[in-house]
């Protein structure tokens, strides 16, 4: 029984929580001279831009936050960053559903995209 509510229980990973392991890992890997050994500043900015190098929708992300930051002002204060994502995902559903829904009231039953596909613009 009790493994049937541990398969039920969500399990949330933050970028906290795997990001700076991972540096740490990484560091004691890369081979370094010994005039490097003690400065570990660099080597983390290196892996934090090789990172941002092979997940460019990170940075991506980063914006979305820094603008959703920007536009809440202090009410951006109160939420973590994971609340934040989660926050920018419903809007952008929320927006994306209302303008669908709009568009097909213009253009009888269709959206934008649906409209110029039957038309052959698209």
């Amino acid at each position: 029984m009790d493994l049937m509510n541990v398969s039920k229980q969500q399990v949330t990973v933050t970028e906290e929580q795997f990001i700076p392991p991972l540096i740490e890992i990484l560091n004691e890997v890369t081979p370094k001279p010994p005039s490097e050994r003690s400065q570990f500043a660099p080597a983390s900015q290196s892996i934090s831009q090789s990172l941002d190098q092979l997940f460019p929708e990170q940075q991506v992300e980063d914006k979305k936050l820094q603008e959703a930051r920007k536009i809440l002002g202090e009410t951006a204060n109160k939420f973590t960053k994971e609340q934040l994502k989660d926050v920018i995902t419903e809007v952008q559903y929320l927006v994306s559903t209302w303008l669908d829904e709009y568009e097909r009231d213009l253009f009888d039953g269709l959206t934008l995209n649906e409209f110029l596909h039957e038309k052959g613009g698209l």
